[in-house]
């Protein structure tokens, strides 16, 4: 009997012991897995930024004079992941009269919150570019 009734308080010992370790760990844990989806959601940033801003150099750098056309495709490739705010440039300003083999910079930037999600926040005031340096067909 005496044995019996030190088995259950080893056990709500042990309950209790149990809850405390999850009260103590649950938020390091909550707090590494919404981390983890913000840095995902930066890294899809800024793959998507690579991608608009290689598609936009391919288009200034055709003959002719494509910048409309480069903006209107990273409007339509950032506008189908979700990207709202962001700014192209590309340097020098291309037109039809632009000699073959010039080096055009373009530069797609954006703020790291576009795609934030979570609580933490751990890219808020971060932007995150990429910039694509291409020669003039």
């Amino acid at each position: 009997m005496h044995q019996n009734r030190f088995h259950r308080a080893v056990g709500r010992f042990r309950h209790g012991l149990a809850a405390m370790e999850t009260a103590v760990c649950l938020p390091f844990i909550v707090t590494m897995v919404f981390s983890g989806v913000e840095l995902c959601n930066a890294v899809f940033l800024k793959q998507s930024l690579n991608l608009a801003a290689y598609e936009a150099a391919k288009l200034i750098t055709a003959p002719g004079n494509n910048a409309e056309k480069a903006t209107t495709r990273v409007q339509q490739m950032l506008a189908s992941r979700k990207v709202k705010n962001y700014t192209l440039s590309s340097s020098p300003t291309v037109n039809a009269m632009t000699p073959t083999g010039t080096r055009i910079t373009v530069t797609v930037t954006a703020p790291a919150s576009n795609l934030s999600y979570g609580p933490v926040g751990i890219m808020m005031g971060r932007t995150v570019s990429s910039t694509v340096v291409m020669a003039r067909l």
